[in-house]
């Protein structure tokens, strides 16, 4: 089952994903994959579900030579460490993978987890995509994925809406 928790930069995603994590362990089920937040620095960090070691992912100070966005240069060590931990993520029952977005869209970045959502290596993914890129990757996955919208509104309950509905399945 592919799950994708959108709405707007800063909205609450990832909160809703550690919510969610949370939900699932205190269940019995693994999870892996990545989170990523805002550094003070308005930079990116990126962490590694399982082992809760964190890495730069981005800056907005142009100081990485890795892929670049309009606002952030990405460091390639923190990719590596990424795709490191979302490749050890597919043997857990629930892998999550905040954030897909522009890279992605450019098949740099996290995009080889589209590629093992495809090829039937995932079984139960969630994935974090922005409201505005959200079109643009549902052509790339090979299944309707169930689409869950953050807003101010809905990100309290959101956790345990998603967690009731992949719970049931992973049963």
């Amino acid at each position: 089952m592919n799950i994708i928790v959108t709405g707007a930069i800063g909205i609450g995603k990832t909160t809703v994903c550690r919510k969610l994590i949370e939900l699932a362990r205190n269940q019995g089920y693994t999870c892996g994959g990545i989170l990523t937040y805002k550094a003070a620095d308005k930079g990116i960090i990126i962490e590694d579900i399982q082992s809760g070691e964190k890495e730069t992912l981005a800056s907005v100070n142009n100081v990485y030579h890795g892929p670049r966005t309009a606002k952030y240069s990405f460091n390639p060590k923190g990719i590596d460490f990424g795709i490191q931990a979302v490749d050890k993520g597919t043997s857990a029952a629930i892998l999550v993978v905040d954030e897909i977005g522009h890279l992605e869209l450019r098949a740099e970045g996290f995009a080889k987890v589209l590629e093992l959502i495809k090829a039937g290596k995932v079984k139960d993914c969630i994935l974090v995509i922005r409201s505005e890129l959200l079109p643009a990757f549902l052509s790339q996955l090979p299944t309707t994925p169930l689409v869950f919208k953050t807003t101010v509104n809905s990100r309290n309950q959101l956790p345990q809406e998603i967690g009731s509905v992949l719970l049931e399945k992973l049963r």
